[in-house]
């Protein structure tokens, strides 16, 4: 009799959505069979389910937690699945996943966020505790979801109250929902395009301490949206990757990589848009790095996508690299720059995707220029009189120290960026160092933060835990300043920044 009731209430339910119009999940869909047996389908809809538009990442973490709390049975696979039916519709746009990318890779990112405004102000007071902006702006939801949002957190953490008792948590947090279903509204469902990332590419990056590379990535569909990847690039510094693995396509636009470069597992994530991909892959602990990268169709017109250094300092010759995509040979005389006070050189094509010229500002003054090859379009270049100034990305760096085989100490690769007449011209090879900062009696922290690379890549030497020779017993952590020297034209050139060595990211799904 009950399974009668089931198979009639089933009918009753699909019948409903097609009077509304198309389901979004068919009852055959994955989401469908996990989800409805908690989130009762009405007029059409999966309640909650289809409320809720966000990120790959934050699908995952709510699909883990239906099955850590609240018993949803996963097999072999099925996560994979559920998240690809979920983006199918209930993904960000582009656009709207864009801003908050430095969370994509659940990785130790340095992005250092300041609100917009009264109304984000509030936001950061009374969530920006536990939580990171970017977490929060990864969700969009109907006015009922966000509403109900404030009631979630008192049953999942009802020590809330107690937490944030400087301030009347309960009101104010009411406040700031309203504000979000006004300012993060859910809209409405993603129609995922039929696009497809298989291709041949030329691969541009950096990777901040080591270089820029280049390279090329072939991508074949695997079916059902996933691909298998391989490729190799080249650095400045004359290393090289050969890479191969496989990535997903979710909603059509946000690609995830899982690759092996030199046997080193690293994970990716790029935007997938217009044809091209953009984002970044990191290397997690111990070999932690993190690089950007353009993925540029081979097949593509003829074009300069780089030019590496992008700028040119009067009174020196540099050699400018030109990359781009099935490249003329060229001589000196088709090489051209916007400015009149730019001398070519010469100029020598080395291959269909990387022309070398040698060229000389011998003007004064810093102003943006262009060069040209033949009759391809523009590439944007500096002109500047000089290096003016110097500082170092990130300003203020956070590592984490190591907590244990599922919590790695996370390192910070700092970088010197050199300006000139306000204008960012790129980075310079600075050497780093660690000094102190004296903020109490007896100040020990850059004895147990340990040392910086010459490089300027920090990883934390201790581990999570008390220091029985420390002061009070602390823990491996600590507060220093950053320190970097560069030297060019005679001149020298310092800047400073801050390292805060924190503890371990015991709970990274309230990122």
């Amino acid at each position: 009799m009950r399974n009668s009731f089931s198979l009639i209430l089933l009918v009753m339910i699909a019948l409903a959505g097609t009077v509304s119009g198309a389901l979004a999940f068919s009852p055959d869909s994955l989401v469908w069979k996990k989800c409805t047996g908690c989130h009762q389908p009405r007029e059409g809809k999966i309640a909650k389910v289809e409320e809720v538009r966000t990120t790959p990442e934050e699908w995952t973490v709510i699909v883990d937690r239906m099955s850590r709390l609240y018993g949803m049975e996963l097999g072999k696979g099925e996560m994979d699945r559920l998240l690809k039916e979920l983006c199918s519709t209930q993904i960000l746009s582009p656009e709207e996943l864009g801003k908050v990318s430095y969370l994509n890779l659940f990785n130790n990112p340095q992005t250092v966020e300041q609100p917009v405004g009264d109304d984000q102000g509030k936001m950061f007071t009374t969530c920006v505790r536990c939580h990171s902006a970017g977490k929060i702006l990864s969700y969009r939801m109907t006015p009922e979801r966000w509403t109900k949002l404030r009631e979630f957190h008192l049953y999942q953490v009802p020590t809330v109250l107690y937490q944030m008792r400087e301030m009347r948590w309960m009101t104010e947090s009411e406040g700031v929902l309203k504000d979000l279903a006004r300012t993060a509204p859910y809209g409405r469902a993603w129609q995922a395009p039929t696009a497809s990332a298989a291709g041949s590419y030329l691969v541009l990056g950096r990777e901040p301490g080591k270089g820029n590379y280049r390279g090329e990535a072939t991508i074949e569909s695997a079916g059902a949206g996933d691909y298998r990847v391989r490729g190799a690039v080249a650095y400045d510094d004359g290393t090289s990757e050969n890479f191969q693995g496989d990535a997903t396509l979710y909603g059509g636009h946000a690609l995830r990589s899982r690759l092996t470069a030199n046997g080193l597992p690293t994970y990716g994530a790029y935007a997938f848009v217009g044809g091209e991909l953009r984002g970044e892959q990191h290397f997690p602990a111990p070999d932690f790095r993190t690089s950007s990268s353009v993925w540029y169709p081979l097949a593509g017109k003829p074009r300069v996508l780089k030019v590496t250094p992008g700028y040119l300092l009067a009174g020196e010759t540099t050699t400018l690299r030109l990359e781009g995509v099935r490249l003329p040979a060229v001589t000196a005389g088709e090489l051209t720059f916007s400015d009149p006070s730019v001398q070519v050189i010469s100029a020598r094509r080395i291959g269909a995707g990387l022309i070398e010229v040698v060229a000389s500002y011998r003007g004064s003054g810093t102003r943006k220029a262009g060069v040209r090859v033949a009759d391809l379009a523009e590439a944007p270049v500096t002109l500047a009189g000089g290096v003016d100034s110097m500082v170092i990305a990130p300003e203020l760096g956070r590592a984490r120290v190591d907590g244990g085989k599922h919590f790695p100490a996370e390192g910070v690769q700092f970088e010197a960026l050199a300006f000139a007449g306000g204008l960012a011209l790129g980075p310079v090879p600075a050497r780093f160092k660690l000094s102190a900062q004296h903020k109490r009696p007896n100040d020990d922290d850059l004895f147990w933060v340990g040392n910086i690379m010459a490089s300027g890549k920090y990883i934390p030497i201790g581990s999570y835990g008390p220091i029985a020779s420390r002061e009070f017993h602390a823990e491996g952590t600590g507060f220093v300043d950053v320190e970097a020297e560069y030297q060019r034209g005679g001149r020298s050139y310092q800047a400073k920044a801050k390292l805060a060595v924190t503890l371990p990211d015991f709970v990274p799904r309230i990122k």
